[in-house]
């Protein structure tokens, strides 16, 4: 009974560590070289590919990892799973999350199953629906609004949206933006917020202005964005297989795809 208790320690400690290989190291750009970027006859290779990357920038000093496949964005809930997802109609799948003055917005999302828009009060007693079924990717402030982003890309069809949130009474949506295809994540400048969706790159400005950015140079959402990061005039976007940079994207979009050497 020992040796197998020490046996199955000694597994464990050799998970932990693998996980951290894999998850944990830190590559840069020179790790990574030019290739050819993905076309239709290639891009089926490429979303088969076990390589899946994030990309963040540090001040000036930008790396890359293997992606965690961690999808939850925002606040933490100071209660109990099981707590919070019997006031979710029994529902467990969490992807975002806001503290309000009043409590917390909670977005689900369970791809083709579903999701929902929830509110839950600041003591987690009670709750109700904000809207159901909708895909939430994330929840955010930008000019001293609250917006949500919701959609689903899956079999054919490609939908989403931007939301803007209001309180009057409960919260409830106020405004909506039609995004043409689901979002993937969104990334903040000063003046404006950039959403990344299946196909497209968007800005939504603080004058509450959807424009189109650029279409992307393949269906890039079959290799799912993960994340992004702007230098100068230049923005850089993490995905399965390889990274993408976008030169002078707001003007002369010139792309080059690295994938690891």
């Amino acid at each position: 009974m020992t040796r197998y208790l020490i046996n199955r320690n000694i597994l464990n400690l050799m998970f932990l560590f693998s996980t951290f290989i894999l998850f944990g190291q830190n590559y840069t750009l020179e790790d990574f070289e030019t290739d050819s970027i993905p076309t239709r006859e290639n891009l089926l290779k490429a979303n088969r590919s076990k390589e899946s990357w994030i990309i963040t920038k540090t001040n000036d000093s930008i790396k890359i990892k293997e992606n965690d496949f961690n999808y939850f964005k925002g606040d933490s809930l100071p209660f109990g799973q099981k707590e919070v997802a019997e006031k979710l109609n029994n529902q467990y799948s969490i992807r975002a999350v806001k503290k309000v003055e009043d409590g917390y917005i909670i977005g689900l999302n369970k791809g083709e199953f579903g999701g929902g828009l929830w509110f839950l009060s600041l003591d987690g007693k009670s709750s109700y629906e904000i809207m159901p079924y909708r895909r939430i990717h994330q929840i955010f402030e930008f000019n001293d609004k609250l917006y949500v982003t919701e959609g689903l890309a899956h079999m054919g069809s490609n939908n989403g949206n931007l939301l803007e949130l209001k309180k009057e009474g409960n919260w409830q949506v106020s405004q909506t933006y039609k995004l043409p295809g689901a979002p993937r994540f969104i990334i903040k400048e000063k003046d404006n917020i950039l959403i990344i969706t299946s196909e497209y790159l968007m800005s939504f400005n603080k004058f509450e202005k959807l424009n189109q950015v650029l279409k992307a140079p393949f269906y890039w959402g079959s290799l799912y964005p993960s994340s992004a990061i702007i230098v100068d005039n230049d923005i850089y976007v993490a995905m399965r297989k390889g990274i993408l940079k976008i030169s002078k994207f707001k003007y002369n979009p010139n792309y080059e795809w690295f994938v690891e050497k």
